[in-house]
């Protein structure tokens, strides 16, 4: 047990919350508490779903009667991590600062520290570390490294550090509905990745987006030319965007990593983990590593050296979660709403989309929000939800493409084509007849602000360079429309059910919220 307990940290957030279902609207602001603790260089760390996206941050010391202003100065939406830093002096002459340990391991003991529901005040609850393994991240929805704990962790209780002698060996961010005795932490190597991502800024945490299959059956590694020694798991995919297309080839037995022996049920032997997910050797790792891959192709071992260079999420075409931005939506001919399918959008309108993989970075599905209601529009009924394949005989890869088609288009109709087969047609209409509609429904522009670039001369539109960078890990750079997720903690309505993409995204467990 600690002494004084300075270094514990309540966090007060404003934030704002869009509604996906109607992104022509103001958002409405939202409020919540949350936990944090000191590490040293004057540094408070917390979870990126209590700090992210926030407009306006306190901070308030355990057992001090003072708040005051932080800023956000980095986050990671994949490990559910922030970092926040306070100008005053007064504030830090109060603080001490934890030191950073290790992942803990099965049955060690920990202290969960913390500013639950219950109370104003600060709490200290004791449990052991049960489980370690690669688990989903309910905010990010991504799978890492995570540790379950028997301490009963609450909402408010997000952020808030897991001590084990004295050190950090976890991070509280998640809970199991009804439980009163099961939460999941942040394990010190997540945590000490990502500042070393803050230091560093290097973003992101890697992946190679393949998809694979278990080599558990014998007549499957008879097939695939497996000698009797040989372990590992059978290559079924590639996207064009992985760092890997071009060295690995799909029907490769991936054997090894960096030495490693993967088995035949795609796990691999780690200490502490002792068995874990070999995907746990890749996202450990940092962008711009070299990774070695052993591979057999035509009963034949190869090696091959490949620098990571994809991060989460980045070669799959469902965009992520964006948090206290708003959505990105433009208005055809006054009267069809489009916009990209996003886990946002699919959780709002209880939507579902396979996510497949990107033949290019800017790759997006793009979908019909809702069909505003007029005599150009009449008989579209039954259209919500459906997804573009063309606009003006032009094939759509992303809402940039939507934009050209229609701002280059001279004929007198506006034609769209669904991936169903089914077809729109509406009059193209001058500026104020497109107005008159958009005032009716009070929606003050075509266009979300992002795509504002995009409002120019037709003859001009041809020279509009499409690119898609992705979300940055400073606040600086957040106008990229960083990826996180609305979540749980004490305040605020945000909901605890979360839908995941399909095809290679994992089912969130449904019974896991964040606190």
């Amino acid at each position: 047990m600690l002494g004084e307990k300075s270094f514990a940290v309540k966090i007060y957030t404003t934030s704002l919350e869009y509604d996906y279902q109607t992104p022509w609207k103001a958002p409405t602001i939202e409020k919540w508490t949350g936990s944090g603790f000191v590490i040293d260089g004057k540094r408070i760390i917390t979870n990126a779903h209590v700090a992210g996206g926030a407009i306006f941050l306190e901070v308030q010391l355990a057992n001090d009667s003072v708040k005051y202003h932080a800023k956000l100065r980095a986050l990671s939406h994949d490990c559910d991590l922030a970092e926040l830093e306070v100008d005053s002096e007064e504030f830090w002459e109060k603080t001490s600062s934890l030191p950073i340990g290790l992942t803990p391991s099965r049955k060690q003991k920990v202290e969960v520290h913390g500013f639950p529901r219950g109370g104003e005040g600060y709490c200290i609850t004791d449990g052991i570390v049960s489980r370690l393994e690669n688990d989903m991240y309910a905010h990010g929805e991504q799978i890492l490294l995570s540790s379950q704990v028997s301490a009963p962790i609450n909402p408010g209780n997000s952020g808030g550090a897991a001590i084990s002698d004295g050190k950090v060996v976890g991070v509280v961010h998640q809970g199991i509905n009804g439980s009163q005795s099961i939460g999941y932490m942040i394990p010190a190597s997540v945590l000490s990745h990502f500042i070393s991502q803050v230091e560093s800024n290097n973003i992101g945490f890697p992946t190679l987006g393949i998809d694979t299959q278990n080599l558990e059956n014998s007549y499957l590694r008879e097939q695939c030319k497996m000698r009797e020694h040989d372990t590992g798991i059978l290559i079924r995919s590639i996207p064009g965007l992985s760092c890997i297309k071009g060295k690995l080839q799909e029907g490769d037995v991936l054997m090894k990593i960096n030495g490693i022996q993967i088995w035949n049920d795609g796990t691999v032997h780690v200490e502490p983990m002792k068995r874990i997910d070999y995907k746990y050797l890749i996202n450990s790792s940092k962008i711009g590593d070299e990774v070695t891959f052993e591979v057999l192709r035509d009963g034949k071992t190869c090696v091959e050296k490949v620098i990571l260079t994809n991060s989460l999420g980045s070669t799959h075409i469902i965009g992520p979660r964006a948090f206290g931005e708003q959505p990105t939506y433009y208005v055809i001919g006054g009267g069809i709403v489009v916009q990209p399918v996003t886990k946002n959008f699919m959780s709002d309108t209880n939507k579902s989309y396979g996510n497949k993989t990107k033949e290019a970075a800017s790759d997006q599905l793009v979908v019909i929000n809702t069909i505003l209601q007029s005599e150009y529009t009449q008989g579209y009924d039954g259209f919500h939800g459906a997804l573009i394949a063309k606009v003006n005989g032009k094939e759509i890869n992303n809402i940039q493409d939507v934009i050209e088609a229609i701002q280059t288009n001279h004929n007198r109709l506006h034609t769209l084509e669904m991936q169903s087969g089914k077809i729109i047609a509406i009059p193209r209409l001058p500026k104020s007849a497109r107005d008159e509609i958009l005032k009716a429904y009070r929606i003050e522009s075509d266009r979300s602000n992002d795509l504002k670039v995009y409002q120019v001369k037709a003859d001009d539109v041809a020279k509009l360079f499409h690119n898609c960078r992705p979300a940055m890990l400073y606040p600086e750079a957040l106008d990229a429309k960083p990826a996180y997720l609305p979540a749980f903690r004490k305040g605020g309505k945000r909901s605890a059910q979360q839908q995941v993409g399909m095809d290679q995204q994992p089912k969130l467990k449904q019974h896991m919220t964040m606190h």
